[in-house]
């Protein structure tokens, strides 16, 4: 209890509930609150905070603590008489405290019986497997290598023998490997050959395929790019054969009792490169995919349920890996407009910038503004704004090359980069996203708005060296466009492109 008490950790809190009280006191006279209302809103957040993060004897004398500011209140009020009548809710107050300390002490008191448990079992599967290798070396060092194989031979041929002799410890340190290999892998370009090769090694077959399922075009595809080397037996169907059968009904198939199931023999007639077991990697009713799996060296019983085990696994971490790359693409773009945002924006003009130098190849930006976009936020609504830049950020994507790095950089502001362009290409390019919003109106719940944006363009080294010089230089052009009266574009040689009738505003 002594170690409890000296903890930084205890004198932390203590410290911190004790500063909260006196201004506990000024905040209850400040706001002629009831007495206990001031305590509790200030002293129940580091109390809750206690229980959950320290030790037992520690949280509860915080709590006591907390539960004598409540009363100390009483005491140093200066409007006291008029706040007298009001005593019972200091007791509320701390009986809300106490309340909730002892709510966390009951879940926090299941949460050590549970892990206690849990270690409890581990330290027992340790055990086993520290007894079965001792054993093991045991039996080796008393018999030879041929009396080992004839009673390996011995046992594969009785099933009840073959399932005793499956070592549990050991299928489950190895499964605990894989799974945490797996997790350890947050993109599938590093997890699926992950998968394959743990899958070989497992189940000690000679091929191993992940198939992806595309639920929108529901179809499959191989989860590994095609090599010339590769010679893939089998290309699982999505819509006959057996990995369409697979796919309806979430069941694992192996060859060899799918041979004497009359419901697939018509199906594996059409399927005569059917492999050894095909199986579906799913996530509760999501399909995820298909595994494959070929030309198994050892035949066992018990190879089905290690399928089945290793398939979740499976699934579960390509699920995850999915969800990363979804969470890392929302982190990374624009939710409106689906482009690239500011940060993510200059991260990778920082990139591209750094190889054109490395390279000496050329780089330009366009940088453009929307003109008068506060005008459709007014009259039509910020809908129909939503819906401009939604259409603009659509237009820039069919008119700027594929490669070019697009980005909404703010409010109504695009900018795009484009690589191997000199300044002519990307001043032309920009007069072609410029004629083409000017020509193409928007429509919104059936009215057509017209919509024209303003654009600077600059290039890398005239003059700007480096990434911030360079987005200043597109916006000072861009700034002047909108001064010459909008609707143009504005470059290095100062010329400019309007549309004929255009004032500045």
């Amino acid at each position: 209890m002594r170690n409890y008490y000296t903890a930084i950790q205890f004198w932390s809190y203590s410290l911190l509930v004790v500063c909260l009280c006196p201004l506990a006191v000024f905040l209850g006279a400040y706001m002629n609150w009831p007495l206990g209302i001031a305590p509790l809103l200030l002293l129940a957040p580091p109390t809750v905070l206690a229980a959950v993060s320290s030790p037992r004897v520690c949280y509860w004398t915080i709590t006591v603590i907390s539960v004598s500011s409540c009363f100390a209140e009483i005491f140093f009020r200066p409007d006291l008489e008029e706040v007298r009548s009001t005593y019972p809710l200091s007791i509320m107050s701390a009986a809300v405290l106490i309340g909730l300390v002892m709510l966390i002490d009951l879940y926090m008191g299941k949460l050590r019986r549970k892990l206690s448990q849990l270690h409890q079992q581990n330290d027992e599967l340790v055990r086993q497997l520290y007894e079965t290798q001792k054993q093991s070396i045991a039996d080796a060092s008393k018999s030879t290598i041929a009396e080992l194989k004839e009673k390996q031979t011995s046992e594969s041929k009785d099933n009840t023998s073959a399932e005793s002799g499956v070592n549990y410890p050991l299928l489950l340190l190895t499964l605990q490997d894989i799974g945490r290999r797996i997790s350890t892998n947050q993109s599938n370009e590093s997890l699926i050959p992950t998968v394959i090769s743990t899958a070989k090694a497992s189940l000690q077959c000679e091929s191993c395929q992940i198939y992806l399922w595309d639920t929108k075009s529901r179809t499959l595809k191989n989860a590994l790019p095609a090599r010339a080397r590769d010679q893939l037996d089998y290309r699982p169907a999505a819509n006959h054969g057996v990995a369409a059968w697979v796919i309806e009904h979430r069941q694992i198939v192996m060859r060899n009792d799918a041979d004497q199931d009359y419901r697939l023999k018509r199906i594996i007639e059409e399927d005569a490169q059917m492999p050894d077991a095909i199986a579906p990697l799913t996530v509760g009713s999501e399909l995820i995919g298909l595994l494959i799996i070929d030309k198994i060296d050892v035949e066992s019983p018990t190879i089905g349920r290690l399928i089945y085990i290793l398939s979740n696994i499976y699934a579960l971490g390509i699920k995850n890996s999915q969800l990363f790359k979804r969470i890392e693409e929302m982190a990374s773009r624009d939710g409106l407009t689906g482009l690239y945002n500011h940060a993510t924006f200059q991260e990778k003009l920082h990139e591209l910038v750094k190889n054109a130098e490395a390279q000496s190849t050329n780089l330009s930006i366009i940088m453009s503004d929307i003109d008068h976009f506060k005008s459709f936020n007014d009259t039509y609504g910020h809908q129909a704004g939503d819906f401009v830049l939604k259409e603009v950020a659509r237009i820039w994507k069919t008119v700027m090359p594929e490669n070019a790095v697009l980005a909404r950089y703010g409010g109504e502001e695009f900018i795009g980069v484009l690589l191997d362009h000199e300044y002519s290409q990307a001043r032309q390019i920009a007069e072609d996203l410029r004629e083409t919003l000017e020509n193409c109106p928007i429509l919104f719940e059936g009215q057509q708005l017209q919509v024209t944006a303003s654009f600077g363009v600059t290039e890398y080294r005239h003059p700007a060296t480096n990434t911030k010089d360079l987005v200043r230089a597109a916006d000072e052009y861009l700034y002047k466009a909108k001064e010459g009266g909008r609707n143009q574009v504005v470059g290095l040689d100062s010329n400019t492109t309007r549309k004929p009738g255009t004032q500045a505003s």
